[in-house]
Order: structure tokens, then sequence, then C-alpha cells
């Protein structure tokens, strides 16, 4: 490109800011679309505290 500067040119990005409600976590059921496959569970869908993973803990039957 005719106005590029030569050099590594580098994208600096801020730290992502996870919601607190998300860290803690959300109520939600959980059920598999395979038939006989077992009762829906209740379930917690948490967020990591750097916001790069889903997860859920828990898993008591309804």
């Amino acid at each position: 490109m005719a106005g590029a500067k030569p050099g590594v040119h580098a994208l600096q990005l801020k730290p992502v800011s996870v919601h607190e409600a998300l860290k803690k976590g959300g109520k939600f059921i959980k059920w598999d679309e395979e038939p006989n496959s077992g009762p829906p569970t209740l379930v917690t869908l948490k967020v990591d505290p750097d916001g790069f993973f889903l997860y859920w803990t828990g898993g008591s039957n309804l």
C-alpha cells in the first residue's frame, strides 16, 4: 500500500469486563434431545472470571 509504513502493527485489546451476574450464574433447566435420556436437570450456568468459558454446575433432577 502506498501510505503504509513498514514494521509490525499490533492491536492492543482491553481486558474483557465480565458482569458479576454472569460470574455468579443463573438457574436453567438442561435436557437431552435423545429419547429415554432421563428427566430434565436443574443447573447453574456460569461464565469464568476472564469471560472465556461457559460452564454449568449442579445437576439435580427435577
